[in-house]
């Protein structure tokens, strides 16, 4: 497979290095809207649903791992990375998430916190598109009311996204985000700085950075369609992988987490995994505990 991507494209540019230049971009038409998704290896497919608020670059580590046995793919949700922005919504992040399934044939899906929910309601919904689960730390609605109990409002569009209280603090967490996927990889300066620059160009525009914002209060808009979701969802026999982290998280929150997750794990005879020495981004903390999953999935 050769290299196909614009020169500008700055997470292509870092990820070619990662598979000796062997990545392609592919894009998907969303009726006059644009999705695209970087692929990489030919065998089982496997596709990385990144969590909220997150550069789908941050995988760059398990990526690399897997691409020598794996077709690899991760796909940029709209208004992130190089997918063209739209309102967002559950029914838009799931339709494209399945339209992508939909493109790529069945698969392996790895989703990170918000992605491991989408993943899971995709399972339900088009089970022949879903080959096995593995989900870093997944996102329960049970959790989401407490865990963004503080200032959830919706951005204002009639001001620049710089100018909302909380941009700041998007764009500092995405710096040090950053820097913690491109030490994940490790390698020479040059492609520290390759990384560095794929995951910051997810913060470039305003519209971005809109997006960014937008995630967290969409979610808890939808805290009760995903609890209906939840009870009316039908597991198909599939493997499913959890790994659960509790570094940094306080006990009374690991013991609920682990609670609910074992639930989860109980109904689809899955298997759930406690890492204590990994925090919340564990495909950064642990990659090789990832890439191991999805080998166990989809052996």
């Amino acid at each position: 497979m050769g290299t196909s991507y614009a020169p500008s494209d700055k997470v292509a540019a870092a990820f070619a290095p990662l598979v000796d230049g062997r990545c392609e971009r592919r894009e998907l038409d969303r009726g006059g809207r644009v999705l695209r998704w970087l692929e990489a290896g030919a065998g089982p497919t496997v596709l990385f649903e990144a969590g909220a608020m997150s550069p789908a670059a941050g995988f760059a580590a398990v990526f690399k791992a897997l691409a020598p046995d794996y077709r690899v793919i991760f796909y940029d949700r709209a208004g992130y990375g190089v997918s063209e922005p739209a309102p967002l919504s559950l029914e838009l992040q799931l339709g494209d998430l399945l339209a992508v399934l939909g493109a790529v044939g069945p698969c392996v899906v790895v989703g990170h916190s918000w992605g491991g929910l989408l993943a899971q309601l995709a399972t339900w919904e088009r089970p022949e598109l879903v080959a096995g689960l593995v989900l870093l730390d997944p996102s329960h609605e049970v959790f989401w009311s407490e865990l963004l109990s503080g200032d959830n409002r919706h951005p204002s569009r009639t001001a620049p996204a710089s100018e909302d209280s909380r941009a700041a603090d998007v764009l500092k967490f995405g710096r040090e985000l950053a820097a913690d996927v491109a030490r994940s990889v490790g390698g020479d300066e040059r492609l520290q700085r390759l990384l560095i620059e794929a995951c910051l160009s997810y913060l470039e525009t305003d519209e971005q950075l809109f997006t960014y914002l937008d995630e967290f209060p969409m979610i808890l808009d939808h805290v009760d369609d995903l609890a209906a979701r939840r009870a009316q969802g039908v597991w198909p026999e599939l493997p499913v992988v959890v790994l659960t982290a509790t570094k940094g998280r306080p006990a009374d929150s690991t013991e609920q987490v682990t609670t609910v997750l074992d639930q989860l794990v109980a109904t689809v005879n899955g298997r759930h995994t406690i890492v204590p020495d990994s925090g919340h981004y564990m495909h950064l903390d642990r990659p090789d505990l990832v890439v191991r999953a999805v080998r166990d999935v989809g052996a």
